[in-house]
């Protein structure tokens, strides 16, 4: 049933005239579990995250979310909604650290992240190894504590969906661990994690075995469209 999925993708594709940008895709996802979608430059990665998250529609086939449609459950249901896709919006004039508290001040007694109740700020922050710069702006960051700023607010939001474009770009090998550990923990809190990746660790750590042998996520490969 639709209802039992948090994602269903039904042959699904997308075109811009006569280019196709993402051939006919099928996948599953239920609640508390993972997709790792893989494959080159130019196989839809982005394009498939795009209709995931109910900002672009098919122009075959079906994309549900919460057993509706995406793209009109990106508005009934946007609480249950985290994306990060073209970069984070910030506020010039807010530390790294006060984003966090605006979030965790905007959702109140509501910021529950999957089954377990949202950390303290100052928890997050070292979850994510970026305590040092929680007094920063985001102007001031480096590409990679950018980034890594950028996917710890994503996380932040209690989205039971999180939809996530290449967050391991531009991270060191001990951040892009960092990053895999933060997601893997997400999908075990019982939040649902869509993922495009490059990243061989990060797609293994989200396609991994749980301690009793269940399987945290599946791999979805893209192979590129014939143009």
């Amino acid at each position: 049933m639709v209802g039992a999925e948090v994602v269903q993708v039904v042959g699904a594709s997308r075109t811009y005239g006569t280019v196709e940008v993402l051939a006919p895709t099928s996948f599953t996802v239920p609640p508390g579990r993972a997709a790792a979608v893989v494959g080159p430059n130019g196989s839809g990665k982005t394009t498939l995250l795009r209709l995931v998250a109910g900002v672009d529609l098919p122009s075959s086939g079906t994309v549900s979310t919460f057993g509706g449609n995406a793209f009109d459950s990106r508005i009934r249901r946007r609480e249950d909604l985290a994306v990060l896709i073209d970069g984070l919006p910030t506020y010039p004039d807010l530390t790294v650290a006060e984003h966090l508290a605006l979030i965790a001040a905007a959702w109140g007694r509501r910021h529950v992240l999957g089954e377990r109740p949202a950390p303290p700020v100052d928890e997050a922050l070292d979850a994510a190894s970026l305590t040092r710069v929680r007094d920063q702006y985001p102007g001031e960051l480096s590409s990679g504590e950018s980034q890594m700023f950028a996917l710890l607010c994503t996380l932040y939001r209690p989205g039971a969906l999180v939809v996530l474009d290449e967050p391991e770009q531009r991270l060191d090998a001990r951040w892009r661990e960092r990053a895999a550990a933060l997601l893997t923990d997400a999908v075990d809190a019982g939040r649902t994690v869509v993922v495009a990746t490059h990243d061989d660790r990060l797609r293994a750590a989200l396609t991994s075995a749980r301690p009793d042998g269940t399987p945290r996520g599946v791999e979805v490969a893209l192979a590129a469209p014939r143009r």
